[in-house]
């Protein structure tokens, strides 16, 4: 009866324990990289993210086409492999402070560019708030002059491409028009093609085309897209880039704390040079001859699964490519819910794996 008695008084602890060894174990299955989680973050990332950033983040200036001064981050801890990240449209690079520390404690040195006209970058059209490019080409000329200044391929053992939206285009065009020293490339939520509702694309280039020229008869400046507007600071409620409040408010505040980083809506002739852009870079898919990730988000407003899709099928040069969607992530899958963003670097670390093993490998 004692015996009996105490196995019930011990009960309940081994139900803890066996909970919380079931619990360590889920983590594990889902998170075998040890990957930041929402539980570790607060409003401005948190204190071992900013201490890493502050410490490592070296800020280095680089002349782009036209001389306009681009502005880069090298993060550099003595590894073998690195990663250059190329952002999307209206961000900065404090927004990746999170992915960079992620990414580095898996062993790779990273590289980050403000394209230009955004982020810490030189401006463009004659106004701040004005989110501008005279040509989609220069963004790619551009990679093109920071990459070659790296000297990746003397440097580091392998080297990797990532990126974001309009920086999926960017990159993939880069790899459609130079030689390069990238292994393979991963691509989140590349802009293929824009959401436009129900405006045909070809209605909407010719009305943003003849916009901007009409534009330039009467002003120095640019012209926003219609409906455009300067910067204003978003609501998480109603937003169309996470489903993470933690990682959405995170890369808000950057903006707030570094207000020269603000940027407003597109030009009309951004818009009319992205959407020329999106079109060339699917046509010319066929170039690419590296593996490559794409990473489409299920529930993305920004950008339309149709070119994701086009993109990747036209890619014919290597049958290693690989293509998940993440069905429940917006469209800044690098912060979204642990759930999704989980997934999708998970995901991305395996490849990157499998590439260093010699498993990835690019053969028609």
């Amino acid at each position: 009866m004692k015996k009996a008695s105490q196995l019930r008084l011990l009960l309940p602890f081994l139900f803890l324990l066996s909970s919380a060894l079931t619990s360590a174990e889920n983590d594990m299955e889902n998170n075998p990289y040890g990957l930041t989680t929402e539980a570790e973050l607060s409003d401005t990332f948190n204190s071992k993210i900013n201490a890493f950033w502050k410490k490592n983040a070296i800020s280095v200036s680089l002349q782009g086409v036209d001389n306009k001064r681009l502005h880069t981050i090298s993060i550099k801890t003595g590894n073998a492999n690195a990663i250059v990240i190329s952002q999307g449209r209206n961000e900065s690079v404090l927004k990746y402070k999170e992915l960079a520390f992620d990414l580095n404690r898996q062993g790779y040195d990273l590289y980050l560019i403000d394209h230009r006209g955004q982020g810490f970058s030189e401006r463009l059209g004659g106004d701040q708030d004005h989110g501008h490019v005279v040509h989609f080409q220069d963004y790619v000329d551009d990679l093109n002059r920071y990459i070659l200044s790296l000297d990746l391929a003397n440097n580091y053992q392998h080297n990797y491409l990532l990126a974001h939206s309009m920086g999926g285009t960017i990159s993939a065009l880069y790899l459609e028009q130079y030689n390069h020293p990238f292994q393979a490339a991963i691509l989140l939520s590349p802009m293929m093609s824009i959401n436009l509702g129900s405006i045909p694309s070809f209605i909407a280039k010719l009305l943003t085309f003849s916009g901007a020229e009409v534009c330039s008869w009467f002003s120095d400046q640019s012209c926003y897209v219609f409906g455009g507007k300067e910067y204003k600071p978003r609501a998480f409620i109603g937003n169309d880039l996470t489903s993470s409040e933690v990682r959405f408010n995170a890369s808000q505040n950057t903006y707030i704390e570094f207000p020269e980083t603000q940027l407003g809506d597109a030009s009309m002739r951004w818009v009319a040079q992205s959407l020329s852009a999106t079109g060339q870079v699917v046509d010319n898919a066929n170039k690419i001859n590296i593996p490559i990730l794409l990473l489409q988000a299920g529930a993305d407003q920004v950008v339309t699964a149709a070119g994701q899709n086009q993109f990747f099928k036209n890619i014919t040069q290597c049958k290693a490519k690989q293509f998940l969607t993440i069905p429940n992530a917006k469209h800044e899958i690098y912060l979204e819910k642990d759930q999704s963003r989980l997934v999708a670097l998970n995901a991305a670390l395996e490849f990157l794996e499998a590439s260093q093993q010699g498993t990835l490998r690019c053969t028609k």
